[in-house]
């Protein structure tokens, strides 16, 4: 769980891949090797956390990195971690709030979910309304119960988003004329892919806590409702 929070975000920056430049090479590069950076950051990290405080000591502790700073540089201000804190989950925050934002305004332009989400501010060239929405169902969520409850139907949903996500790049591989990509991987990484999610959302939702799959599970029909009432009055309106 600790590495699937490590890695989450990194799909994030599909959703702005129109803003870039030349995304079919400048993407991938930058997808990867973001990915290979972190890797080396996490491992150093902790590798220097185990040879400062054993592991069975980390294991028990609060705020692990803060004992470990605590027993080798006890001068350090243990505010600073407050800091460090509220600036990683505001620039998360931010980050997602950008990347569903056009992610509404890209389905809105295909049709997937009502113009209105479509629109773009004038001045500021942004998909203002979609911003504006994506605030609205933040707050009740937020306001619906605990926090940790919405941070586990999360989870639960990213999960099946991955799972999905790998599965369709499986189908894509195995479909006859399909036309290679910028990037290519062999099958067996979707498909571990596909597989892991699949066991990682079992055990989260075989863990005995039924409120976060339940939360999961009524944005999953709110969701599959307003794509069929879409659909039908897009059939409608073509025929």
């Amino acid at each position: 769980m600790l590495t699937f929070y490590a890695f989450i975000g990194f799909e994030d920056s599909l959703n702005v891949a129109e803003e870039l430049k030349n995304p079919r090479r400048n993407l991938p590069l930058g997808l990867v090797g973001a990915l290979l950076l972190t890797v080396v950051i996490y491992m150093s990290v902790a590798i220097s956390a185990v040879s400062v405080v054993p592991w069975q000591e980390l294991a028990e502790a609060n705020a692990p990195l803060a004992e470990v700073v605590a027993r080798a540089a006890p001068w350090f201000p243990a505010w600073v971690f407050i800091v460090i804190t509220v600036f990683a989950v505001a620039n998360t925050g931010l980050i997602n709030y950008i990347t569903t934002s056009r992610l509404l305004y890209g389905m809105s332009r295909d049709g997937h979910l009502p113009p209105v989400l479509s629109k773009v501010h004038p001045e500021r060239r942004t998909p203002h309304v979609a911003i504006g929405l994506i605030f609205a169902l933040i707050a009740i969520l937020i306001l619906s119960g605990d926090i940790s409850e919405l941070a586990s139907a999360t989870v639960l949903l990213l999960l099946l988003v991955f799972m999905v996500v790998n599965s369709a790049l499986v189908v894509l591989k195995l479909r006859p004329g399909e036309p290679p990509g910028g990037f290519e991987l062999p099958i067996a990484v979707p498909a571990l892919g596909a597989v892991v999610c699949v066991v990682m959302f079992a055990t989260r939702v075989g863990a005995g806590d039924w409120r976060a799959p339940v939360i999961a599970g009524v944005l999953l029909l709110g969701v599959a409702a307003l794509y069929f009432v879409l659909r039908y009055r897009r059939a409608a309106d073509e025929g």
